[in-house]
């Protein structure tokens, strides 16, 4: 029996399932005010890229370097996203009892994620397409196969890593995460035992308080740690507080995003349990929050000794860290399975708001509170409801 389209036909059935149990008006409101909101963004897009044409087809190094670099960038982005999804599916527990092979299983995600990827590629190719189409660039169709070529190369290399991976999980059980290693005393020991205990690391899908170190956390810590001292270096050489705020603002937030997963939210056994949406809510908060806190002071720290006159803009950094971190707590919770997408809506969120911000001023803060709000509401009713 082949099970090639076995991860597909996960998928598939998990998202007809979420919008089964959506409600008819919910799906309405998505599907009208998304539909009307993309269209309003395409149309700003094509009416900048018009005025800026010019300019743009003179831009030599945005053609040489910026958009190759930003297609690798963003294919291998989606890449290790879509195949990680891939593989958290084939490697799913309730899928231990089917006699497959580590080979099998590795060969139903790589399906799924060609089949996956070959759309984006697609949608990449006429967006660059279009867009040289827009700005009257020649060679519209060599740009949009080179945007394809690029994109595809990104997502390939970085999906075939992640694969190749896989073998790493056939030994993972994190089916008691209570557990103590080794007789070792636990990492998060102190952050994570509050009730309810272990938390966050059920959260992570780790032994109860044991983080285990890995490539990619060693990675994330040096490239922070060297953001870190780039952004103090030049707030201290410049005496200017602006750079090292703004990069404890930045990092702060990317940490907390990187860190955060509230999937916990979703599942019977603490929805059940004697415990209320906003405490849940809170303690699964409470550890990302602690890392980006404790990342933004240290550039804050540098942006205040650099120019201590201007004490208001680390204060006003870290005030913005608070707001934004609990903005994404709430996106968070809404998708509780899905943080891919609720980093990409609550990125979007921003940056229409920042643009929209420009024209109209301070007041469309209102809307993006409202849309906080309503998020806030709508996962506290899953919580308790189902």
């Amino acid at each position: 029996m082949r099970h090639d389209r076995l991860v597909l036909t996960l998928l598939r059935r998990e998202l007809s399932a979420g919008l089964r149990s959506t409600r008819r008006r919910d799906l309405a409101w998505i599907g009208l005010g998304g539909g009307a909101l993309l269209a309003y963004a395409i149309a700003e897009i094509v009416v900048a890229l018009q005025a800026g044409a010019a300019m743009l087809r003179q831009a030599q190094a945005l053609w040489t370097f910026g958009l190759p670099v930003t297609l690798l960038g963003l294919g291998g982005f989606a890449g290790s996203a879509i195949a990680r999804l891939c593989l958290s599916r084939a490697f799913a527990p309730f899928l231990k009892a089917l006699p497959l092979s580590l080979r099998e299983r590795r060969h139903t995600a790589t399906v799924a994620t060609c089949a996956m990827g070959i759309p984006l590629v697609v949608v990449v190719t006429a967006t660059v397409g279009l867009g040289c189409f827009v700005i009257a660039k020649p060679l519209t169709r060599v740009w949009g196969l080179g945007a394809a070529m690029l994109f595809g190369a990104g997502f390939g290399v970085s999906a075939v890593l992640r694969l190749r991976s896989a073998r790493d999980l056939v030994h993972t059980d994190t089916a008691d995460l209570a557990g103590d290693p080794g007789g070792r005393r636990p990492w998060l020991g102190a952050f994570d035992r509050s009730a309810p205990a272990w938390l966050s690391s059920w959260a992570w899908a780790v032994p109860a308080g044991h983080v285990r170190p890995s490539w990619r956390m060693v990675g994330a810590a040096i490239f922070f740690g060297v953001v870190a001292a780039l952004s103090a270096s030049i707030s201290f050489v410049r005496h200017d507080a602006v750079p090292a705020a703004m990069a404890g603002l930045t990092g702060g937030l990317l940490v907390f995003m990187l860190s955060a997963r509230f999937h916990p939210l979703g599942s019977p056994v603490l929805r059940t349990a004697p415990l209320g949406f906003t405490r849940a809510w809170l303690r699964l908060t409470r550890l990302p929050l602690q890392l980006s806190v404790a990342y933004f002071l240290l550039p804050a720290g540098a942006a205040l000794a650099a120019e201590p006159s201007a004490w208001a803009m680390p204060l006003a950094s870290g005030f913005w860290l608070l707001a934004l971190n609990g903005a994404y707590a709430v996106f968070a919770a809404y998708f509780m399975t899905a943080p891919f997408v609720a980093v990409l809506s609550f990125l979007s969120a921003i940056a229409y708001t920042s643009y929209e911000s420009l024209e109209y001023g301070r007041t469309v803060l209102i809307g993006f509170a409202a849309l906080v709000l309503f998020l806030w509401h709508r996962a506290q009713r899953r919580y308790r409801h189902g």
